[in-house]
């Protein structure tokens, strides 16, 4: 994602990313659930009848993301999203989401040990992401705020725990599949959270903030909170 001062509702761009999250959830939905048997055949996809605790678990799980990411994008995100990066983003967002609804539907295993830990670790991610959101957004609200950089709330343990709650919570959301490939795809989001995405938005930040941001980067933890 390109980071930039400009401001702009992006509201196609925003309603695109949303979409590729809902529509990924509900096409695995569709194919695992038994019900759809026509568009099985259409694209040749067999059901092979998992565990459907597990399908609602992750079905909860995956919609709990959607009405999270939506309303955090229409809420507290107010800088410009080029229909570029809108429709990108949206690609990998449906495929990631796909694939998570599609390997949850192929195990048949009950519902054990991985799956609560994983629904834990989806749980306290999208909580440590949404608070994290929300007190920047109400902070900078202010008019005595403005211009500022937000270094309080959750942002006092790490520079960028909004990265580190959904980091959680993709993996939680992996665990709860029981596959590998799901685990590798959110480490993989990680890896890029890690080396691309918040190397450039220090970059944007240093530009923006100057000696404030260098001062809070001397003494706050980057990613994990206490850690790194």
């Amino acid at each position: 994602m390109a980071f930039q001062d400009e401001h702009s509702p992006s509201i196609s761009s925003k309603v695109v990313l949303s979409a590729g999250i809902l529509a990924g959830t509900l096409l695995s939905a569709l194919l695992t659930s038994g019900y759809a048997d026509w568009l099985n055949d259409l694209l040749k996809y067999e059901n092979v009848g998992g565990n459907v605790y597990r399908k609602i678990i992750l079905l909860s799980c995956c919609m709990i993301y959607f009405i999270r990411f939506t309303i955090g994008m229409f809420v507290f995100v107010h800088r410009k999203i080029s229909r570029f990066e809108g429709g990108l983003v949206s690609f990998l967002f449906f495929m990631m989401f796909y694939l998570f609804g599609i390997s949850a539907g192929n195990h048949t295993e009950p519902i054990g040990v991985i799956d609560i830990v994983g629904i834990f670790l989806f749980l306290s991610g999208s909580y440590i992401n949404t608070l994290a959101e929300y007190q920047r957004f109400a902070w900078k609200r202010k008019t005595e705020n403005k211009g500022q950089l937000y270094i309080r709330g959750l942002f006092k343990y790490s520079m960028h725990i909004n990265y580190f709650g959904d980091s959680i919570s993709y993996v939680g959301l992996a665990l709860i599949t029981l596959e590998l490939v799901c685990l590798f795809v959110s480490i993989g989001i990680i890896v890029n959270f890690i080396v691309l995405q918040i190397p450039m938005l220090d970059k944007h930040l240093g530009k923006k903030y100057d000696n404030e941001f260098k001062e809070y980067a001397k003494r706050g933890k980057k990613f994990i909170p206490f850690i790194y």
